[in-house]
């Protein structure tokens, strides 16, 4: 699965109800943008923890390249170096894409109560 393409489809798709202005659709497009937002939120929080978990593998391994430089450790922290690179910017893609679903949670919100 591409979350990437996942993500923002799902937006496209919000935003095309609300420019829409069609208030029947409002309700429903309350709670699945919600059950949305709470599914990222976890993806996000695995996320958060695995990137949490390769970055401190990789300065482990630096402080071990530090203290004893030999290949196979060199090696090592080049591998976790090149895992966290990526990791990082999934993670602040997935951050800032909940950050922007949560304004258009408020404006599901106004939109609804007016």
């Amino acid at each position: 699965m591409n979350i990437r393409k996942y993500m923002n489809e799902h937006e496209a798709r919000v935003r095309e109800v609300l420019d829409k202005g069609d208030i029947r659709e409002w309700a429903g497009l309350k709670e699945s943008h919600g059950r949305m937002i709470r599914f990222m939120q976890h993806e996000r929080l695995i996320h958060l923890l695995v990137l949490l978990a390769v970055a401190s593998f990789f300065l482990i391994s630096l402080g071990l390249v530090w203290m004893r430089p030999s290949l196979p450790i060199v090696l090592l922290c080049g591998l976790f170096f090149v895992l966290l690179v990526p990791y990082v910017f999934h993670y602040y893609f997935l951050e800032n894409a909940v950050q922007r679903w949560y304004a258009l949670a408020d404006e599901i919100e106004k939109k609804h109560r007016s």
